[in-house]
């Protein structure tokens, strides 16, 4: 025997709403619609009838009802539960990408604690990419890199790299790559050295 909640007037009218969102003119059989659903007709006629009241579907015949709201309005409670999905699938990526970052960033001060590194001075740098597979490093990090490390990730053929010495506060300003791609900086502090690699 079924519980009260599953012959509930509010889940059976949950159910004749999927129904209608998944009929492709809006129009449903309010026969098939009680055979679909196992409930008694009666129930489907006090769903159909309130929703008739409220101007959300009309009698095309004795027993075919069609929708007059909008797609997205019958489609609600399946919208919403793409959404919810989605929404979940997106907290994941999140909690791994904040997994990523709290490793690269233990990795990171690792590195620069590590006594072998300390002859190596601590550079502040950012690097800026237009290259679709060579990520940008939009914040300034602690670490020292090589022209070979720069020539092993880089594609000569395909894009230029600068190495930028500038003293602290120097202004960096970079256009859109979709426009024309331009860098200026600017120093009041002294000298700006740039290299080719």
């Amino acid at each position: 025997e079924k519980s009260r909640y599953e012959t509930s007037l509010n889940l059976t009218t949950k159910r004749f709403l999927e129904l209608l969102s998944q009929s492709p003119d809006g129009v449903v059989d309010l026969n098939w619609a009680a055979e679909v659903l196992k409930v008694q007709k009666r129930r489907i006629y006090d769903i159909t009838n309130v929703l008739e009241g409220i101007q959300l579907i009309t009698k095309k015949s004795k027993n075919h009802i069609q929708w007059l709201g909008s797609q997205a309005t019958v489609g609600a409670p399946g919208r919403h539960r793409l959404l919810e999905k989605e929404l979940r699938e997106l907290q994941a990526a999140e909690r791994q990408l904040d997994d990523l970052i709290q490793m690269c960033t233990v990795q990171l001060r690792l590195l620069t604690e590590d006594p072998a590194n300390q002859q190596y001075p601590l550079v502040l740098g950012v690097f800026l990419s237009t290259h679709p597979h060579v990520p940008s490093l939009t914040r300034p990090t602690a670490a020292y890199v090589t022209c070979q490390d720069l020539r092993s990730i880089v594609d000569p053929a395909e894009q230029m790299v600068m190495v930028i010495k500038a003293p602290p506060e120097t202004q960096l300003q970079v256009s859109d790559p979709a426009e024309a791609f331009q860098v200026s900086m600017r120093s009041t502090q002294g000298p700006i050295d740039v290299f080719l690699c």
